[in-house]
């Protein structure tokens, strides 16, 4: 059984999904079911679409799911256009749906939507606006880590079409060919016939409107055949509407006019212009104008009368103004002057009207971008925010030095890499005299003062010298790593940090000599298999003690646990 026109288009665009959809592998089988029958609905032109986008977008709303909602509104915004030509609707979720896939950072969705926005304004007459988002939409593509070829392809058709509609064939001709190189090497792409098909059939009446190339444009045709061939609906496929435009102009300039003419019969087939897309609607105005230059002046009636009751199903101003300058131009070439003149004040009431639009859309536009900045400046203030709590989660907040937890980390990666080059790896301990009794004494406030500027002096060292990093263990405790230094240069640096501290001046009365000194306890080895961070850090402890034990303000260095080999500097 034959299949009907309009249902074999529903067939091939089942076929034909949609490219680059996200992937819901990771969603439970409730959320992929519902997912699936929206692909169904969207393809069948069903209106329960929208009930179950609704529930994907509850769901969506309940789990936080930022990558989910920003594909939802993305789909209500595209239903909206394509099933009701609603640009409010569309512009509404399409604006919720950017804010959402920038934050979560869907490149794919947001060219998509920078794409339909671009769609949009380009029917709306808003050509420099549809520029700005179609860029867009190839910046976002910039920023995918696997390139998508089809809506590559896609987007730079798009801007062909608007260089065509500005007459500048030139750069209308560079896009649609970057377009069909694009779309050319993903043939597993699912759009590949539709897409091919129609960037054939661009390129050909660029050729033709250009410099009536009939050659280049033949061979546009020829490739286009081809494709139709091999795809299992050659018949009904050739027989589009936007494929049987192109004929009859190559057959006209062609001068093969009796084939031209059978296409031009057919061409008046209303169930053929009843599957009329709105995108196509502007090729079949050119296309009545050119009945016109012909003189096939009854044909070119007919086609706008069929295009009028098309054109009430839509609100679309820029659309409905090109449909009217084709009516001018036949009232004008029938000599109707008056409905010529009263036609001509309807085209001055609709550039009224789309000024008004356009200011409209403008105001959207910038609205879309304030968001945006809103967003990244939100983003920004997160970040610093994050920078901070993490700076405050791994430094001390008293001193400025890192506190335990990043100490831990710094240890384990020092050790690992004196362990693997077989080089020494120095701990030492350090910890101020007597503090209680100062701490007791002058009070806590002086007390953080004094260990500000013990740390101070801890700082210097480790600017000054590279190879030494320090961190506060706790109280008046602070630990040093020294990486790659044998015993005199690690005892030179523990030195002058205990000089550093003396010379600090900080009175004591409760110690004897008077102002604040600190003890140091420092194991120095090349790290053996069986040894840990733990194992120097238990070493240089007790070194430490044993210099408490003996004399404060000193330093003791030694190789192991037990004390053996020990080398001490008071």
């Amino acid at each position: 059984m034959q299949i009907g026109f309009v249902n074999c288009l529903k067939e091939i665009k089942k076929l034909l999904q949609k490219v680059n959809t996200m992937d819901f592998k990771g969603y439970d089988k409730k959320i992929q079911e519902i997912i699936e029958l929206v692909e169904k609905q969207y393809t069948l032109f069903d209106e329960e679409i929208f009930h179950n986008l609704g529930l994907l977008l509850g769901i969506a709303e309940e789990l936080e799911d930022d990558a989910l909602a920003g594909y939802v509104y993305y789909q209500l915004a595209d239903a909206y256009y394509s099933f009701h030509f609603d640009v409010e609707g569309m512009q509404k979720y399409l604006s919720l749906g950017i804010k959402v896939q920038q934050e979560a950072q869907d490149f794919t969705l947001l060219a998509k939507s920078y794409n339909l926005l671009g769609i949009t304004e380009f029917l709306r007459g808003n050509f420099g606006l549809a520029f700005d988002y179609y860029m867009s939409a190839l910046d976002y593509c910039k920023s995918l880590t696997t390139k998508d070829s089809g809506l590559l392809g896609i987007i730079n058709s798009n801007i062909a079409r608007l260089y065509f509609m500005l007459n500048d064939y030139d750069h209308g001709r560079f896009y649609a060919e970057e377009a069909l190189y694009e779309i050319s090497g993903n043939i597993v792409d699912s759009s590949y016939v539709s897409n091919m098909i129609s960037i054939y059939t661009f390129l050909g009446n660029i050729y033709l409107s250009r410099n009536r190339d009939v050659h280049a444009a033949q061979a546009c045709m020829e490739s286009l055949m081809e494709i139709a061939r091999n795809s299992g609906y050659e018949r009904e496929l050739l027989s589009s509407v936007d494929i049987l435009t192109f004929s009859i102009r190559l057959a006209h300039y062609g001068n093969k006019i009796t084939e031209r003419d059978m296409l031009i019969r057919r061409f008046s087939d209303k169930e053929l212009l009843s599957a009329l897309r709105t995108n196509m609607m502007e090729d079949v105005c050119d296309l009545a104008d050119f009945f016109l230059e012909i003189d096939k002046v009854e044909e070119s009636r007919k086609v706008l009368e069929l295009l009028e009751g098309k054109l009430s199903e839509i609100n679309l101003p820029e659309i409905e103004k090109r449909f009217i300058e084709s009516k001018i131009r036949y009232f004008e070439k029938c000599g109707d002057l008056e409905k010529r003149n009263e036609t001509s004040y309807h085209f001055y009431s609709l550039m009224k009207q789309q000024e008004m639009e356009k200011i409209s859309a403008f105001l959207f536009a910038l609205g879309i971008r304030q968001d945006l900045e809103d967003l990244k400046e939100q983003n920004a203030f997160m970040e610093e925010e994050n920078v901070r709590l993490t700076k405050k989660a791994e430094y001390d907040e008293l001193t400025g030095l890192p506190n335990r937890y990043h100490l831990s980390d710094f240890s384990d990666a020092a050790f690992e890499r004196a362990y693997n080059a077989r080089t020494p790896f120095a701990l030492e301990m350090v910890d101020v005299d007597y503090f209680k009794q100062y701490n007791d004494f002058y009070g806590h406030q002086k007390g953080d003062e004094c260990l500000k500027l013990v740390a101070g002096e801890i700082k210097k060292l480790c600017q000054k010298y590279p190879g030494i990093y320090a961190a506060r263990y706790g109280g008046d405790e602070f630990v040093l790593i020294y990486e790659n230094m044998q015993d005199e240069e690690v005892l030179r640096y523990a030195k002058e940090l205990g000089d550093g501290v003396k010379a600090l001046n900080l009175q004591h009365s409760e110690k004897e000599g008077g102002v604040v000194t600190i003890s140091q306890g420092i194991r120095n080895s090349i790290p053996s298999k069986k040894n840990r961070v733990w194992d120097y850090t238990f070493s240089a402890d007790t070194a430490l003690y044993q210099v408490k034990s003996k004399e404060r303000g000193g330093i003791k260095l030694i190789h192991k646990a037990k004390l053996e080999g020990e080398r001490m500097y008071v």
